[in-house]
């Protein structure tokens, strides 16, 4: 797609908005960002196009066609909670609920192969709703759950020194006196999933961020929804033909390279090599290292203030079906999640997929002997593996899936609004108050919008509230 008779390469980009009769505004990027940001300018009086690089929309959500599957496979799984509130609200817009399944079950499988259903009850208020839950942990003893209660509501009180934060959340879970076990068994999986960074780097905020929105808060706060069609066809396909059924054209295969300014220093239009598209605002919707490239006076250097953290994905192709549970925590191993998708949403009997944050060094980066581990720890855990055999394995590694939400990071994460006027950033690793996560890049996307809205003087809805907090949380958390 890369025609460019439809782009003006003349005539600025003011002079095409008055032939037009609508503002023109270029989302650089097709992730969750930019495409959310697209959304929520579509309902007003503006053209927008997206310009993505790849092949298909959807960013790091995103699939690869795999032989044995026969179709797409996820790169890696996706998943979100029942606080990712813009984001559900993006899939309930967009026609995208009915691919969403609501596991409201936890399963968390201990050291010894204890398997502990854990379910938040729907009847009790929060935060006692959380009880069922904690109960259901049988790798704990009774004061171990005693002190993982009472540890939640300490870090959901925590607050932020003056002189900004240094401790981690492993350090500071150790100074208020959390079990090792407990560290090691529970905020150790669950956090390190959450955020995608190992708990000795991520920051105590973030953790609190993890134990008040995702647990406390409200009784489906940690309700899972688990995509049940590839994330190539849902967001790549199905978002994106809803965006264009609004009227949002999205280019794929267009690999911006910078951004032209004219001589007030605004943008004027996006420059895909020699091909030229003028606008009147423009939002930047891509990774950090890539956006430093376009914009690199507007984004922070990629360096040790803005870091990536590493996951990888361990695809398994056994011979039959092996694993019973549609997810589990893996307590206590190498790998930290599977998955298996259930036989109606259409995938391969024998198929899984082991899901490990933080991977920076796993054993060496010897990916045989990874797949080997991974193998041997489902085969101890799910007794159905043992005879199963192993077809084919990928591993697929993004060394910078996420931000890392160490301490201090948020001091050089960029807000949406720019030193340029018309030029605007998105993507989940700008300041959005959330974590590297799509339900961050739902809101980055809709931020951006919001403030390019304003700029154009076309109001964007505002962002979708978080779950309501009744007035117990809110005295235990001591939010107002």
């Amino acid at each position: 797609m890369n025609d460019t008779t439809e782009h003006d390469t003349t005539e600025p980009s003011r002079s095409s908005s008055a032939r037009s009769g609508q503002p023109h505004v270029v989302v650089v990027g097709g992730g969750l960002a930019g495409l959310a940001a697209a959304a929520a300018l579509s309902s007003t009086d503006v053209r927008v196009t997206v310009l993505e690089a790849r092949r298909r929309a959807g960013g790091r959500a995103a699939s690869f066609e795999d032989p044995v599957a026969g179709g797409l496979v996820d790169a890696c799984q996706h998943v979100a909670m029942g606080c990712c509130t813009n984001f559900l609200d993006l899939c309930r817009q967009a026609g995208l609920t009915d691919a969403l399944r609501c596991d409201r079950t936890l399963w968390f499988i201990g050291p010894d192969g204890d398997r502990a259903a854990c379910t938040p009850s729907r009847l009790l208020p929060a935060p006692m709703h959380l009880t069922p839950l904690l109960l259901g942990m049988r790798h704990f003893s009774v004061a171990e759950k005693l002190a993982l209660g009472l540890g939640m509501l300490k870090l959901a009180r925590y607050r932020e020194p003056a002189g900004g934060e240094t401790s981690t959340a492993q350090a500071w879970l150790e100074s208020v006196g959390q079990p090792k076990r407990v560290i090691r068994l529970f905020w150790q999986p669950v956090l390190e999933s959450a955020l995608g960074e190992s708990i000795d780097l991520v920051s105590t905020s973030a953790a609190r961020k993890v134990a008040v929105d995702a647990f406390l808060a409200h009784r489906d706060a940690a309700d899972m929804f688990v995509p049940t069609e590839p994330l190539g066809t849902l967001f790549g396909d199905r978002l994106v033909a809803w965006l264009e059924g609004r009227g949002v054209t999205v280019e794929a295969g267009r690999s911006v390279t910078s951004i032209e300014r004219d001589a007030e220093g605004r943008a004027s239009a996006v420059l895909c090599g020699d091909a030229r598209t003028p606008c009147d605002a423009a939002i930047i919707a891509l990774p950090w290292r890539q956006a430093a490239r376009v914009v690199p006076d507007l984004v922070p250097a990629a360096d040790e203030r803005l870091a990536g953290s590493p996951i990888t994905a361990v695809h398994l192709w056994f011979d039959r079906d092996c694993i019973d549970l549609p997810h589990a925590v893996l307590v206590d191993r190498v790998s930290q999640w599977v998955f298996r998708p259930d036989a109606a949403e259409g995938r391969q009997p024998g198929y899984c997929q082991v899901v490990i944050s933080a991977s920076r060094g796993l054993l060496g980066g010897d990916r045989e002997a990874l797949v080997s581990t991974v193998v041997a720890e489902l085969r101890d855990t799910f007794p159905a593996a043992r005879d199963a055999a192993l077809v084919e394995a990928r591993v697929v590694t993004d060394p910078t899936a996420v931000l890392s939400v160490r301490p201090g990071v948020d001091a050089f994460r960029p807000a949406a609004v720019t030193a340029v006027p018309n030029l605007f950033l998105a993507g989940d690793w700008t300041a959005t108050g959330w974590p590297s996560t799509m339900e961050g890049a739902v809101r980055s996307g809709r931020l951006a919008a919001g403030a390019t809205g304003r700029h154009l003087d076309r109001p964007v809805d505002p962002l979708t509230a978080d779950l309501a907090k009744n007035p117990v949380v809110r005295l235990l958390t001591g939010y107002r």
